[in-house]
């Protein structure tokens, strides 16, 4: 898999110091390279991914086409669009409320205080992963702070963001095992009603 990187990706990943972070950006990569593929015909010694001045890669060339990767725990995750997305998953650990207070909006932080402590936990990486891949899918990263925007649930459904351009950011969440969380952010509306499992060997 490492061969089919750019050298700029390659020297990059060997820079990793734990081999955990190694293997998980380089099957990152690995599944970017085969949806691409997949969808495109193209091949990966072929393709182009470039990063914008924040940080966020893109394909170039094909400005119709988006997608996002995250990792944490045993989990890489991707998500491709032909609108802005943003994708960020999260193995849930015992966290300090301290780190709410500092990063998240004050409504929101006060909405962790107030809700069932049996279940604050949880609510935190709600918000934590869906504030990651809206801030992801605008393509800025933390160069947004995610104090700048508030999360709030309409319904049973989390309401859609405003963007700087007044476009809409829309949300979803998935579940793909317990102890993690999973959300999706796009312009588009319209998600997936499962996600695609695949396995390293099929990578």
């Amino acid at each position: 898999m490492f061969d089919t990187l750019s050298p700029d990706r390659q020297d990059y990943v060997s820079k990793f110091r734990r081999a955990s972070d190694y293997q998980r950006s380089v099957l990152g990569d690995a599944m970017v390279h085969r949806i691409l593929r997949d969808k495109l015909g193209l091949d990966p010694m072929h393709m182009e991914i470039v990063r914008n001045a924040y940080g966020k890669p893109f394909l170039k060339d094909y400005d119709n086409l988006h997608f996002n990767v995250s990792h944490s725990g045993h989990w890489i995750v991707c998500a491709v669009s032909s609108t802005p997305v943003g994708i960020d998953v999260e193995k849930m650990e015992a966290i300090d409320m301290d780190i709410a207070k500092r990063y998240f909006h004050k409504t929101e932080f006060n909405a962790l205080l107030d809700c069932d402590p049996s279940v604050r936990l949880s609510r935190f990486f709600d918000l934590w992963t869906l504030k990651e891949s809206y801030i992801k899918a605008v393509g800025k990263g933390l160069h947004l702070p995610l104090d700048s925007f508030a999360l709030a649930l309409q319904g049973s459904e989390w309401a859609p963001v405003l963007g700087e351009n007044g476009e809409a950011y829309y949300f979803r969440q998935y579940a793909v095992e317990e102890g993690y969380k999973l959300s999706v952010c796009g312009i588009s509306r319209h998600f997936p009603k499962d996600v695609q499992f695949v396995t390293a060997e099929e990578l």
